[in-house]
């Protein structure tokens, strides 16, 4: 068994996501995880998860204020510059929290970390990964980091929304790098819950966590002007893409069950194994299906919006709080109602 934390995108609502595990360690405090996928604010709590410093990962969702993440300007002034905003202030954080000791401390640690972002040049989904041995599919690159420095700003590019956030050369210094002047800027441009990624490692039981509601919001508000419009289109388009990511799998995952079950029903019906296993085999043709076994998934999302306003660009201490209570809250609820048997909570 081999268990994966899959965590999407949401600036400060990853807030919710805080909740979620503080929850789940104080109900089952030798709960492991073997692996951690991260997506934008995900990339940002999925490492310091893997540390187990949990007093830093709610420090940083509980006092951080907007000013402390982005420094925003008049969008008249920044028309020739990345970005819309200066996102110097989170990379400063990223030093802060992920400084050399405690990269070091996730590179001991023994937990697989994989960190999506989207390269702008070739418009690929890109994973950043401290596994040595990653599987390389062929739908998205892969990529090993290789010092504190490299690691840092792939988490920064996972985090960087474009157009408000500026892309970053994650691979400028990177000796014997071909392209040290791609730009990268958030997976969730691609990838929204990077659960395809936790599947392809051999993940056996996945734990997502999603910042959005997947139901339909009607919004009141009138957009009037440049700036709100493009947060939401932002927005909308994200939320369509976690849409995608959470089928494909589910799918991938029901197609793996009911092969289980015809197997089995073979097996009852007095056919051996071996021969079982043969007919699933097609001369000429790879069975993408071949020693899979079913996958447990455990997914928890707010019931309600979360705030923290579009694209989750506004950090209020108060109202993250409220965000974590709400994971805590979901948590509780999922853990109450469900089948201990389908859980090794060691």
């Amino acid at each position: 068994m081999s268990r994966s934390l899959v965590i999407s995108g949401g600036g400060s609502k990853g807030a919710f996501a805080v909740g979620v595990i503080k929850r789940l360690l104080k109900e089952y405090p030798n709960m492991e995880f073997d692996s951690y996928v991260g997506t934008s604010t995900g990339s940002l709590i999925a490492p310091l998860a893997a540390m187990g410093a949990y007093d830093l990962l709610e420090e940083l969702y509980t006092t951080q204020k907007t000013e402390d993440i982005i420094t925003k300007s008049n969008i008249g002034d920044r028309l020739n510059q990345h970005s819309i905003f200066d996102a110097n202030p989170l990379w400063e954080l990223i030093e802060q929290y992920y400084n050399d000791d405690n990269y070091q401390i996730l590179q001991d640690s023994g937990k697989k970390i994989y960190l999506t972002t989207t390269c702008l040049q070739t418009s690929e989904l890109v994973v950043f990964t401290n596994d040595l041995n990653p599987a390389t599919p062929d739908n998205y690159e892969v990529r090993t980091w290789v010092s504190a420095d490299h690691f840092r700003k792939a988490v920064m590019a996972s985090a960087c929304q474009p157009v408000f956030m500026p892309p970053i050369k994650v691979n400028k210094n990177v000796p014997g790098e071909a392209n040290p002047n791609h730009q990268f800027v958030d997976g969730g441009v691609r990838e929204y819950a990077g659960v395809e990624m936790a599947i392809d490692n051999g993940a056996t039981e996945v734990f997502t966590i999603l910042l959005s509601t997947g139901q339909k919001v009607i919004m009141d508000t009138e957009f009037k002007t440049i700036f709100p419009i493009l947060q939401q289109t932002i927005d909308i388009f994200t939320e369509d893409v976690g849409k995608n990511d959470l089928i494909i799998p589910s799918q991938y995952n029901e197609a793996l069950v009911y092969i289980d079950a015809v197997k089995n029903k073979m097996k009852k019906a007095g056919i051996d194994e071996a021969q079982v296993n043969e007919y699933f085999k097609i001369k000429g043709k790879e069975n993408p299906f071949e020693d899979k076994l079913p996958i447990k998934f455990f997914t928890f999302r707010p019931k309600e919006p979360l705030g923290g306003g579009p694209g989750g660009l506004t950090f209020e201490a108060a109202e993250m709080k409220k965000m974590i209570a709400a994971g805590q809250k979901v948590t509780g609820e999922f853990i109450a109602a469900v089948n201990p048997g389908d859980i090794t909570w060691a």
